[in-house]
């Protein structure tokens, strides 16, 4: 039973990080119960205070501590939970919350790790396809990523795995938004603009590791090269300012230089290629909301003069 953890939880709310300057948006959030959205399927639920409802938590404030899921005691991986929108929307932004009060009341481990984003404008049991797969970084909420805009009815969110504890599992309230991006040719911004911003190359939270659904995008840029080789390309890494300038500053490098090997492996010429970060100092949204930070954390592909 997880009675002793609640107590605890309640007594750590004025220690509680405040998101409202992190998290605050113009934009409705499409998952929240406010806008419409409910859960109608899920795989095991504790309920009470941990109800898989919390997931999409109707305030939009993002103040205190923010309410979680958690799974029944011993349930198997993966745990699961569907959203239904009222109408089919574009998702361009993802907010994981993934700070759990339980973390720091004897349930250490309980709070999702890897989780997996699939859409569908089927039905709430047919027509799912992944969108992207991520490491959420532990106790840690705000963890925002921008993804390929797509067109959903039903939301599945899916973790295959915690940062360790046996029996139970918890993710806080998300986020979903649609910032108004849409997808694009990204051989003709090139060749019109000489860059394009990247929203299609997903890393983990605070990593610079690939994940295979960046794949679709990196052939892209592959074929553009391959077809255009008097062309030099520059791969650039971009963070949002939340956080160490300086850890934003490498990781943006380190994202970058990932992407060149990756397109090395592509096949194309690395004499072609080059890479900078340069952390959040080129900005391209507000970093005052979610949906500004989420276009700021990008990769830019820009023609060398």
């Amino acid at each position: 039973m997880k009675i002793a953890a609640f107590v605890f939880s309640f007594l750590l709310l004025a220690g509680w990080p405040t998101l409202a300057s992190q998290t605050s948006s113009d934009q409705a959030n499409i998952v929240s119960a406010a806008a419409g959205a409910k859960i109608v399927g899920f795989s095991s639920n504790y309920g009470g205070s941990w109800d898989v409802n919390n997931l999409i938590d109707e305030s939009e404030d993002w103040e205190g501590p923010l309410s979680a899921w958690c799974t029944e005691e011993g349930a198997a991986f993966p745990h699961w939970a569907v959203i239904e929108l009222p109408k089919k929307e574009w998702l361009t932004t993802l907010i994981f919350n993934n700070a759990i009060p339980d973390e720091q009341g004897g349930w250490e481990g309980i709070s999702a790790k890897d989780v997996r984003v699939e859409v569908s404008t089927v039905s709430a049991e047919q027509g799912f396809q992944p969108v992207a797969s991520f490491e959420l970084e532990r106790e840690k909420n705000n963890q925002i990523v921008h993804i390929e805009p797509t067109q959903a009815r039903w939301l599945k969110i899916s973790i295959t795995s915690n940062w360790g504890h046996a029996d139970y599992t918890e993710l806080g309230k998300l986020g979903v938004f649609d910032d108004g991006t849409r997808q694009m040719n990204i051989g003709n911004e090139l060749k019109n603009k000489g860059f394009v911003d990247l929203y299609g190359i997903y890393f983990d939270f605070g990593s610079a590791t690939l994940k295979p659904e960046s794949r679709t995008v990196l052939d892209k840029i592959a074929k553009f090269s391959q077809d255009n080789p008097s062309l030099k390309l520059i791969i650039e890494g971009h963070t949002d300012s939340v956080g160490d300038s300086v850890k934003n500053l490498a990781l943006s490098e380190n994202r970058a230089k990932s992407v060149v090997e990756a397109l090395v492996a592509a096949g194309v010429i690395r004499a072609n290629l080059a890479s900078a970060g340069f952390g959040a100092a080129k900005p391209v949204g507000d970093n005052t909301t979610i949906t500004g930070r989420a276009l700021n954390r990008r990769v830019t592909v820009r023609v060398a003069k």
